[in-house]
């Protein structure tokens, strides 16, 4: 059985590491689908638990990147007006 980094680690992740996770865990989720779908994988739980480790790599993904746009601008050249 996979072992699945903990959502602190998913936190503590840099963004492209999370990104490679993703992908790994999509494609797995993706062969589990199609294993059901032609009668080859009989563990239907497995994949109710895949598919939820890909929702809260995605749901930590997307904190990510709100944190990165909501991070203010260092060094920035644009005068700030005061009034």
């Amino acid at each position: 059985m996979s072992t699945h980094p903990s959502t602190t680690e998913l936190r503590t992740m840099q963004l492209p590491d999370l990104l490679k996770e993703l992908k790994a865990q999509e494609l797995t989720v993706e062969q589990l689908r199609l294993g059901i779908q032609q009668q080859k994988e009989k563990d239907t739980a497995r994949y109710r638990r895949e598919k939820k480790v890909l929702a809260q790599m995605k749901t930590e993904l997307q904190r990510k990147r709100r944190e990165q746009l909501q991070a203010p601008v260092k060094n920035s050249t644009v005068p700030v007006s005061k009034s």
